[in-house]
């Protein structure tokens, strides 16, 4: 049997977290604005099934799902005052 070397890398941290959540804030409010009701709903639940999956898993995980729940909330927040 073959085996693949597995590379030990670190979880990512804030940062990428940070930018997948803007991104994931700016799907999220497009899909509200424009997509249909269900559609809307069922993308933001996926999306609340993800942060909790990385809040509860493993603690190297939290910060990223941290800042990406952050950084979605900050995006959603600011579309939603601006429009």
């Amino acid at each position: 049997m073959l085996e693949r070397p597995v590379v030990h890398r670190p979880p990512p941290g804030p940062i990428p977290g940070a930018v997948l959540g803007a991104a994931a804030g700016l799907l999220l409010a497009v899909v509200w604005r424009y997509g249909a009701s269900d559609l809307a709903l069922a993308v933001s639940l996926v999306f609340a099934g993800l942060v909790a999956v990385l809040l509860a898993g493993s603690p190297g995980w939290r910060p990223f799902g941290t800042a990406l729940l952050a950084a979605a909330a900050i995006t959603l927040g600011v579309l939603v005052v601006v429009a």
